[in-house]
């Protein structure tokens, strides 16, 4: 026991006062305090991403290390204490991978697969204060190039919405989206009334060009089959103009099923509908009118992100339990249901609780993994949590403590090439050069080769030394004095040792020349768009954490 209490304090000590790029801390009451800042955040040399630093506020050990899922976390902070909103890809250790914040704030962003091919999943566009969006879906290869840019169809000028994206087995795409219009609300003593329709909609991405959505092949309107009067957000002081509309069902997530029938999730009616391919509702779960028994614990409230499981047999969600106006329970929650479709009922399999037994009062997203291991984001609580099969956290994260959030927290098996070249960083202090270089988005980098050049010959590389990559940012110091060395360049090795990209010099002025004309690569070393990325990126987890427990050791048993 002295020994674990030691080596927690001195793994704090050792993270949380690394300098600049990648720093992660751990159980760090400053950092929950809100001593270092409401939205903490790293810096590098080599990039201007900002991401969101983590505190593993339940840090994995030496007996949960080995449960935990490969993979990378994909959030997007925002909030008015998020330096930079957007799209992050993170490693499981808190090392930034991929910084997407150049697409703006965002909320939907995950991977999915279309036409064979994983690819990533974004929306950009205009979040408005009723919190519902107007915007655009992106789908994007893994050299993070827009290959699809689609939107909501023949919706009178509606665009999709943020809350959700789901690509179909038929490389469709499934949507919400918002509709104002004008809706008699006179039993509400609201004379020229206003509705904020919910829409589900099917589009076919590769049909969308520059002046046109896309076609759309399904569209479900809420209000031609769901009573606005049996939800339960009434309209309070909205649905008095189009500016002002009421909100009454509040679409957050669309599935399909093997049968083609939609499932669709509404937060203000507290239910889920089952919905055939003619538009008519199968069943309703939940909310004033369920047509689903509801066995003991399967009640839920202001729900998110509805999936179906295991040949719809189960389905996951996240019970929110409040909103912004009312609270209807102690604490928030992630489900997984058992349905019986014979028995047209539902029952309770697994719940999961947040570590900090808290109501997260909007957003958040139930993730269950090859493994049996969940990873849960808390939506408006900046938390994300990993779970064993048996319920038992693995970790947990805090990505800030003020005005920040997540829509949603997965994890992927994720491979990227990027289509850029690394950046490069030269520092010089006095005879000490050090070179800073990171490739953003880049998962299968494992070593840096670092080669220099002079003023005369500056794109004659002369190589210098090999580095294992250390998170984003790699800080390499240049140990070849006997040369005057102008500019500096690296080239990125798999872990095949194979170079996959070359940077071009850069020089401590921040002047810069091309690659030779001879630094050529052969794309079929770069990444594989049909392999799962665990190999740089798992190591680096590894590592680190293999080397802080090395060191902790060693300098607890020469105190003792």
């Amino acid at each position: 026991m002295l020994l674990q209490s030691f080596l927690s304090l001195i793994c704090l000590g050792i993270l949380s006062g690394r300098a600049l790029a990648d720093t992660t801390y751990f159980q760090s009451s400053d950092y929950s305090s809100g001593a270092l800042g409401s939205g903490p955040y790293q810096t590098f040399k080599s990039s201007s991403s900002t991401p969101s630093a983590w505190n593993f506020v339940v840090p994995y050990n030496d007996s949960t290390a080995g449960q935990i899922e490969s993979g990378l976390v994909f959030i997007a902070p925002r909030g008015t204490n998020v330096n930079s909103p957007g799209a992050l890809i993170y490693d499981k250790s808190g090392d930034l991978i991929w910084d997407g914040t150049h697409f703006g704030q965002t909320l939907t962003f995950k991977v999915a697969t279309y036409k064979g091919e994983p690819v990533i999943l974004l929306w950009t566009g205009t979040v408005a204060g009723a919190g519902v969006g107007f915007g655009y879906d992106l789908i994007l290869n893994n050299k993070y190039e827009i290959i699809a840019n689609f939107t909501a169809a023949n919706l009178n000028g509606s665009l999709a919405d943020f809350h959700d994206i789901e690509m179909t087995s038929n490389d469709t795409a499934l949507i919400t989206a918002y509709q104002p219009k004008t809706w008699d609300l006179s039993a509400f003593n609201i004379t020229n009334g206003w509705l904020l329709d919910s829409i589900a909609q099917e589009v076919d991405p590769s049909t969308a060009t520059s002046t046109f959505a896309g076609e759309a092949i399904f569209t479900w309107v809420a209000s031609d089959h769901v009573d606005p009067n049996s939800c339960y957000a009434s309209p309070g002081t909205t649905g008095t103009s189009s500016d002002n509309p009421w909100d009454y069902f509040h679409i957050n997530a669309v599935n399909k099923d093997g049968a083609g029938n939609y499932l669709i999730s509404s937060r203000h009616c507290h239910a889920i509908y089952n919905v055939a391919s003619s538009g008519d509702i199968i069943w309703t779960l939940g909310g004033h009118n369920s047509t689903v028994t509801m066995n003991d614990g399967t009640t839920f409230a202001w729900q998110h992100d509805v999936r179906w499981h295991n040949q719809e047999t189960q389905m996951s969600l996240f019970d929110n339990e409040g909103t912004a106006w009312e609270l209807d329970s102690s604490s928030s929650r992630g489900l997984l249901l058992d349905f019986d479709a014979s028995n047209n009922s539902v029952s309770l399999n697994k719940q999961w609780i947040p570590y900090n037994v808290t109501v997260s009062e909007s957003q958040g997203n139930v993730g269950i993994l090859d493994s049996g291991n969940t990873l849960i984001g808390w939506g408006q609580i900046p938390y994300f949590s990993e779970y064993d099969a048996d319920g038992q956290f693995l970790y947990v994260v805090q990505f800030g403590v003020g005005d920040v959030q997540s829509y949603r927290a997965y994890h992927y098996n994720w491979t990227a090439t990027p289509n850029t070249r690394p950046s490069v960083f030269v520092e010089t202090d006095g005879s000490n050069t050090t070179v800073y270089t990171s490739w953003n988005g880049a998962t299968e980098v494992d070593t840096w080769q670092l080669s220099g050049s002079t003023a005369d010959s500056p794109q004659l590389a002369v190589p210098i030394s090999n580095t294992s990559r250390s998170g984003f940012e790699t800080a390499i110091s240049v140990t070849d004095t006997s040369k005057n060395f102008t500019f500096f360049q690296v080239a990125a090795l798999n872990s095949n040792k194979t170079i996959i990209v070359y940077s071009n010099f850069t020089a401590s002025d921040g002047s810069q020349q091309d690659p030779a004309a001879n630094q050529t690569v052969d794309s079929s070393n770069s990444s594989g768009s049909d392999s799962p990325s665990s190999g740089s990126t798992q190591v680096t987890v590894g590592s680190r954490m293999i080397t802080f427990v090395l060191v902790t050791v060693w300098i607890f048993f020469t105190i003792v």
